[in-house]
């Protein structure tokens, strides 16, 4: 839970609190919104006859990946929520519009792990001992640390995890056989790996999307003889380079089952990178697009 207090005149007035396992995506791919669920507690403060209660008519704040980056900012439709001594929750939700790029921008520090927010917060206040309106801030950021199985399930996937879909691909599910929607199926799970970082189990999975699609066929494995089955209606010279670009597609995905032992990347990086995931989904998408039987 992430906690940070706003002060009026002094005294602790105002605290905001934030449950990482209820941030949620919204919206859709085009338009991705992120939706924060807060609670703001708002008490009364000391004064000289007793306690004080003021007015929160506002309330808004930026979105960062740390506490000087913002990437959004935000501000909730105004309020009319009166103090009282003893003190009481607010529940605000706020959504934070996120374009593509903002996304592609916490996804690469992001990296697979855990989503690192940090979130400041400013207030206009009614005071009325002063007959005054207070502008007050958070001393710092709230951070909060949202888990990345968190992150892939309530976010990503509401987004249609659109950060790998670099070009608009649709796959036609409505259309396709039960073993291109099994196989499809697979790529979905293969998302769910990419977002948790799992950049090796990404493209296994890849692989067993055509693994799966081939057995369904009669075949024993995603090789040259199935993708001619395939491409049967397409003319001979168009058809060897695709037989021969799916093949080493496959090729590329088993890499995921049986990376080879002696080689390394420089640095001591994995041999599987988070790049040759993204590269497998982006291209897994567009080929099933392109394979998917018409009707």
């Amino acid at each position: 839970m992430g906690e940070v207090s706003l002060t009026i005149r002094g005294y602790q007035g105002l605290v905001i609190s934030l449950d990482p396992a209820e941030v949620r995506g919204e919206g859709s791919a085009a338009r991705p919104v992120l939706y924060l669920p807060l609670k703001v507690q708002i008490t009364s403060i000391p004064g000289q006859k007793g306690p004080v209660s003021y007015t929160l008519l506002r309330l808004a704040g930026t979105l960062g990946i740390s506490p000087n980056d913002e990437i959004a900012a935000f501000e909730l439709p105004p309020l009319a929520d009166v103090s009282c001594p003893r003190g009481y929750d607010l529940h605000h939700g706020v959504n934070v519009p996120l374009g593509h790029a903002v996304i592609r921008r916490l996804e690469d520090v992001r990296d697979g792990k855990d989503a690192q927010l940090s979130i400041r917060f400013s207030a206009l206040v009614w005071y009325p001992p002063d007959s005054s309106f207070v502008n007050v801030a958070s001393p710092g950021p709230l951070q909060l640390t949202v888990p990345r199985s968190t992150w892939a399930d309530n976010v990503l996937s509401q987004w249609g995890l659109s950060l790998v879909k670099i070009v608009e691909i649709k796959f036609p599910a409505n259309q396709a056989g039960e073993n291109f929607r099994a196989a499809y199926a697979r790529v979905e799970a293969a998302e769910k790996l990419y977002a948790n970082g799992l950049w090796k189990q990404t493209l296994a999975e890849l692989y067993s999307a055509f693994e799966d699609l081939a057995k369904s066929l009669g075949f024993a494995r995603p090789d040259q003889q199935f993708f001619v089955s395939l491409l049967a209606e397409f003319p001979s010279a168009k058809k060897e380079k695709a037989k021969l670009a799916l093949a080493y597609l496959c090729d590329f995905y088993h890499l995921g089952r049986h990376e080879p032992e002696k080689e390394s990347q420089p640095n001591n990086l994995p041999f599987i990178l988070r790049r040759d995931a993204r590269l497998g989904l982006t291209l897994a998408h567009a080929f099933f697009e392109y394979l998917t039987p018409e009707q």
